[in-house]
């Protein structure tokens, strides 16, 4: 399996693998905020997040998990440095 870095800016890191990405957010930047996505499984691996899914919020620490339905608003704010995979459907 390749693992390709595709994306690098002030948020963080992303990465793509055949099947998953792998990405790095820093402290107190934000992930999605949009509602324009495919379903999502996420899994937190390292550090603490603040997530909104419509209009519900709640903190994430790692190791969690977290589903987003497609087409529905949402946002991951990073609290510390995060890394977390994503499965898009």
């Amino acid at each position: 399996m390749e693992i390709k870095l595709i994306k690098e800016n002030d948020k963080g890191k992303t990465y793509q693998t055949d099947d998953f990405k792998i990405l790095y957010r820093y402290k107190d930047k934000i992930a999605g905020d949009n509602s324009e996505n495919v379903e999502e499984l996420i899994y937190f691996i390292a550090g603490s997040a603040e997530i909104t899914l419509k209009n519900k919020t709640w903190i994430v620490t790692s190791p969690a998990k977290v589903e987003f339905p497609a087409k529905t608003y949402h946002k991951i704010k990073a609290l510390t440095n995060i890394n977390f995979i994503l499965f898009e459907k």
